[in-house]
Formats: structure tokens, sequence, C-alpha cells
């Protein structure tokens, strides 16, 4: 910056006048930075008028007139270097130049700056919640979609006060509601209870075989045993009889010796060998009865055998018709169900929410079957009827990921709308007014620990107070608040009062002589329109709420408005 100071040789009667100028090399290089600060600070001034003395009071005044070579050397060093003193005033607020004949300059005048218009209100200390918010769909706890299992009209809708059944009547459980033509259908059990009837009267008979093929097993047994004992007896015989003959034999081989001797006479051998041959014709008698007692024996377990396969033949014949009577019932069996299918039966004590067929109209299953997959209304508008029980509501909510996380069962939840939120009016903090005037309150029941795949949201089920429920509709989609984190006693003030500077919570405090303080404040639960100030500001002081873009520390402000 170029500074070129000149004094004037000016007639005493006129005032001195100092002019600073600014040649346009500095404007160049540095005015875009400091030319309007620079402009306030090195301007035009008059200084008081100053009256030359006679030339005896200035005697070297003709001299001074005449520079010497000093005060030339100085004013070439000053030229060389003008720069920096120019410098050097712009950064110290300005050039002064002092003139031992001067008077000491008169104060520039001061520009005050009027104090901005804000609004503020009072931090307050109250309970602060932390919500999630989502719309969800209300349904009660326990429903039922109802439909016919058989195409076919419908003959018969339940009565009340001689009129048909309609949407809003209660149904008890069990009760017969509606019932298509079912005439196939019944003729379908009695066919299967007949052929049940007549497999049973065909297992009787084959369990009737079958015992007498038992008992005749056991008749055989008992030949049998009857024979092994004949046979034990007759070989009994057989061992006496050859004892007998063995005796004989050795007795008429003594006699025979004393026949020879001439010791007894010949008529006692004979009776001798009589006595034998008698004893070997009862060996003979005794094992021919053996043999016969054996046959006996191999002929009553042939019996067995034979008595035996008949059991078997029978218990086959039992096992069909046994498998016969299976075979029936099972066919009794899905006639009852798709008789059962043609009727509707209230599967608890409810309400009839929906109800699309009256008698007359015919229904097949495929006007509901079309509809799944597709749009819930569309199904509703199709299914035959909906029983609800209207003692038990709840909501099922799909929570965005990051929301979805925050919420745990037996956390509190409400049922509002924005309109009962934003309309609060009444001076009660958002909270309050959420509270006050829910539609509906519970807590949370259950959350889907998974995310669906096409949303990527959880589900959240919020089960409802019975007692807060009467203004909710099955079906109607609500605005449900769930509160996933709670302080009782915080200092809160609106959310419009904290600014960011560099990424940092700021809030700007104003004090009784009206200056604003800029304080750095540590942010705690965020609420719907509050946010909780862990420290930084105390509960009764005064937060601006409208103009902080404005301010900066230590500036006076006017509150034009405070709540």
């Amino acid at each position: 910056m170029a500074a070129n100071l000149s004094l004037n040789r000016v007639n005493p009667q006129q005032n001195i006048t100092k002019v600073e100028d600014y040649s346009p090399s500095f404007d160049e290089n540095f005015g875009n930075s400091h030319s309007d600060e620079s402009s306030r600070q090195m301007a035009v001034r008059e200084l008081p008028p100053q009256e030359y003395k006679d030339s005896q009071e200035y005697p070297d005044e003709e001299k001074a007139e005449k520079p010497s070579k000093k005060d030339r050397k100085i004013k070439a060093t000053f030229k060389k270097y003008w720069w920096l003193v120019a410098l050097l005033g712009v950064l110290g607020g300005g050039v002064a130049v002092i003139r031992p004949w001067e008077s000491a300059p008169e104060e520039a005048p001061v520009t005050q700056t009027a104090p901005l218009s804000v609004r503020t209100i009072k931090a307050q200390r109250e309970a602060i919640r932390s919500w999630v918010s989502s719309e969800g769909r209300v349904r009660a706890a326990k429903y039922k979609h109802l439909t016919f299992e058989v195409e076919g009209d419908v003959t018969y809708l339940a009565r009340r006060n001689g009129r048909r059944l309609r949407e809003g009547d209660r149904v008890k459980q069990g009760e017969l509601l509606a019932r298509v033509d079912d005439r196939k259908l019944v003729a379908d059990v009695r066919q299967a209870e007949a052929a049940i009837a007549e497999a049973r009267k065909q297992r009787a008979a084959s369990a009737a075989n079958l015992a007498q093929a038992r008992s005749q097993v056991s008749q055989a047994r008992s030949q049998v045993s009857q024979a092994q004992t004949q046979v034990s007896q007759a070989q009994t015989q057989v061992q006496k009889a050859q004892t007998a003959r063995n005796l004989a034999a050795t007795n008429l081989e003594r006699y025979r010796s004393l026949v020879n001797q001439g010791v007894i006479p010949r008529q006692e051998f004979d009776t001798r060998q009589n006595t034998f041959r008698d004893a070997e014709a009862d060996v003979r008698t005794a094992q021919s009865q053996v043999q016969s007692a054996e046959s006996q024996v191999q002929s009553a377990e042939s019996q067995v055998q034979s008595a035996q396969a008949g059991v078997t033949a029978a218990q086959e014949q039992l096992e069909a018709t046994s498998s016969s009577i299976t075979t029936a019932e099972a066919r009794l069996t899905q006639a009852q169900v798709a008789l059962e299918g043609a009727s509707i039966y209230a599967p608890f004590d409810g309400v009839v929410a929906y109800l699309n067929y009256t008698e007359g109209e015919y229904f097949t299953p495929q006007a509901v079957s079309s509809q799944l997959g597709g749009d819930y209304q569309g199904i509703l508008e199709r299914i035959p009827m909906v029983i609800i029980d209207p003692s038990q509501y709840e909501v099922i909510v799909d929570l965005a990921g990051s929301s979805g996380e925050q919420v745990e069962p037996e956390q509190t939840a409400y049922v509002a709308s924005e309109k009962n939120i934003k309309n609060s009016g009444s001076g009660k903090t958002v909270n309050q007014t959420l509270i006050a005037n829910a539609r509906a309150r519970g807590e949370v029941f259950a959350v889907n620990p998974a995310i669906s795949p096409g949303g990527r949201a959880i589900e959240a089920r919020i089960r409802l107070n019975p007692s807060t429920t009467q203004d909710v509709r099955h079906g109607e989609r609500v605005l449900t608040w769930i509160a996933v984190e709670e302080e009782a006693n915080a200092v809160v003030v609106p959310l419009n009062t904290v600014v960011y500077r560099d990424q940092t919570p700021y809030v700007f405090v104003v004090n009784e002589e009206g200056i604003v303080k800029q304080r750095k404040v540590e942010l705690g639960i965020r609420g719907i329109t509050q946010q909780q100030i862990m420290s930084g500001v105390e509960a009764g002081e005064s937060v601006v709420t409208q103009g902080q873009n404005r301010l900066v520390d230590g500036a006076p402000v006017t509150v034009i408005s405070e709540q």
C-alpha cells in the first residue's frame, strides 16, 4: 500500500488540513478484504486552526524550506519503505500522523449497532420421552376368517330377531352361522357309515372263525398230549414184558439143564418153555401198542398243524376286515369333513365384522383363493365372513431397521394422530398432549427378530389396553407412538433452540441484561418437539428460539416475545 503524505503550506488564516491518499496499487491487492474497514479508519479529518507566529518565534522556517542532507536521506528512506508504514497502519487500525504544531485530534464518532430482536422461551424441567412413530393396522387379537370348503348355493343364514344375520351381530361359540347345499355330502356320510357297519360285521365273523380255529388247535394239542401219554404207557409195558421174557428165558435155560440131567420131569421144562413164549408175545404186544400210540401222536400233531393253519387264516381274515373298517372310517371322516366344510360355525364368542354372502348366492372357493397374495382388501370383500373378538385389539406396525432396533417388549405405546399433537394449544407439553389425546394406550407385546426382505422393516405387535379401545376399529390404519427412552426429571428446550456450528450443538442464552451467551451443550433424549439438555443450560434460563443465525456471543438483543 502506497501512502503519499504531503504537508501543504497554507495561509496562517486558513485551517491546516491532513490529507491521506490511497493509491490504486493497494486497492488492487488488499481492497477486497479491508477496503470498507480501511476507508472508515483512513478518512480525511480537519484539524483545529493554528496560527503561525512571526519569524522570531520560528527562526528556522526558511531553513526548513531547504532540507539538509540528513533530511533528504530520511525522506529517501521513507520513500523506499513507504509500503511498510502503510501496511502497519492498516494492521493497526489506521495511520495516524502527528505533528507537533497540531492540537489533539477530535475523537471519531462511534456507531452503535441496534440490538437484534429475538424470541425466547424458558428452559423447563420435566419428563421427556424419546418416541418412535410408525403407521400400523389395527386388528383384533383374536379373529377368524370363515369360509366354505365346498362350492354351492348358500341355503342357510343364521337368524337374529326374525331377520338374517348381518355385520355387527354377536355370535356364540359353536353356533351354526351359514351353510351351503350339503345334500350330496350328507349322502356320502351315510354311505360311509353303512360301509363301516358292514365291515364291522365281517370282522365279527372273522373273529369267531379265529376263535374256533384256536379251539381246534387246543383240542389237537390235547390229543397229542394224550397220545404221548399212551406212548409212554406202552413203552412201560414193553419194558415189563421184556423183563418177564428175560426171566422166563433164564428159567427155561435152568430147567433145560435140569431136564438134561434127569433131575426134573420133561413136563416142567415144557411149562417153562410156554412161559417164555408167552413173555415174548407180551413184548411184541407192548411194542405194537407203542407203535400205535406213536401213530396217534403223529395224527394229533397233524391236527394241531391243521388247526394252526385255520387260526392263521382266521387272523388274516380278521385283519382284512379290520382294514376295511379303517378304510370305511377314513371315508366317513372325509365325508364328515366335507360336510363340515359346507357349514360355518362360530369359533368363539365374538362379533361379525364382515359378511359378504346371503341366502341364494353361489359360492366357490376359487373366489377367495384367487385373491391370495394380492390386496388384503380384496380378500375381505370376497371371503364369506370374518368374526372378531372386540375385547382385545392390537396394532401391527412395520418399523425401519434403525428405529426398530430401539423397540423392545413392554415399552409404552400410544395410538394418536399428528393433528392432536400439532394442535396442542393448552400450554401442555407435547408429551402431555400426546398422552392426553391418545385414542388408545398399550404396550409392545412382541418384536419380530427378523427383518422383512422386501420392506427391510421390523414388525412389532402392540397389544392395546381394552379399557382404552372404545374408538378403535378392526382393520383401520392408525399412527402409533412408542416410548423407547424416558427421563422423568430432565431440562428440556424446544428443538429449534439448538443450532449446530462446526457440527457442535450450541444454545443461545439471554441474561437479565439482554446479552446473548453462546453455550456449548450436551444433548440427551430427543423428543417429538423437545430436546433434553444434559449440560450447558439450567432450568429457568431464557433460550433463543428465533433469530439465532444472526447472533454472536456477547451481542445485545431485544426480546420481543417470551413463552
